[in-house]
């Protein structure tokens, strides 16, 4: 029996349906790697909003984490008894997405410390594993926000001070703002970095007026 060398071998079945699963996935990866915002991150609905919280954390001690960008592990709103947590976040910006209409205000904050580190802080400092940011009455008022519906809403920024004491817990400072350049900024930030979700476009026209306001 002769056999043609010019003759190939047909795929099977099995290894037919490995290679169109093979490239479903590269296609799948791809997409997700150009598009990262095509995720959960989006309004369920016209009447669904968006709330923005900008917080920083700065800490007196040479931690290891100061080196890594450090940043909250949770951020929590409060509606009258419901509380809130944020749902994604870009750098120190902090997004909860598809709330109802009423009146937010802040709540808590924390951030964990880099254990593996702060026991070559000095020696000397009692440190907590964690920094659990208690907001006074005067930021809490200063934060509240009335979001409406269909709406993003900017609530301010907060920046977390933390001065390690010897031999007692560390002292927490909260400093809040709430300027036009603020808003513009979170607002700009939030459009530069989720350009094709329906919170970014959002952002986009709530620019364009608060640019008019400085005509």
């Amino acid at each position: 029996m002769n056999i043609d060398p010019n003759e190939t071998k047909q795929p099977s079945r099995f290894e037919r349906m490995s290679r169109s699963l093979v490239r479903k996935f590269l296609i799948l990866g791809v997409l997700f790697y150009l598009f990262p915002e095509c995720s959960s991150f989006g309004p369920k609905n016209a009447q669904s909003s968006l709330i923005i919280v900008h917080m920083t954390i700065t800490k007196d001690e040479m931690l290891l984490d100061e080196l890594i960008d450090p940043r909250f592990q949770k951020v929590t709103l409060r509606k009258g008894d419901a509380q809130f947590e944020y749902k994604e976040n870009s750098e120190h910006y902090y997004y909860f997405q598809n709330l109802k209409d009423g009146q937010y205000e802040i709540f808590d904050a924390v951030h964990l410390l880099n254990r593996g580190a702060s026991d070559f802080a000095f020696g000397s400092t009692k440190q907590p594993t964690k920094i659990d940011v208690d907001f006074d009455r005067e930021v809490v008022t200063n934060s509240r926000v009335n979001l409406e519906p269909g709406t993003i809403v900017f609530m301010g920024s907060f920046h977390v001070k933390v001065d390690f004491k010897f031999q007692t817990e560390p002292e927490i400072s909260v400093k809040y703002s709430k300027t036009n350049e603020d808003e513009r900024e979170a607002m700009d930030h939030l459009y530069r970095n989720f350009p094709r979700t329906g919170w970014g476009q959002k952002a986009k026209n709530r620019l364009k007026l608060l640019s008019s306001f400085g005509q």
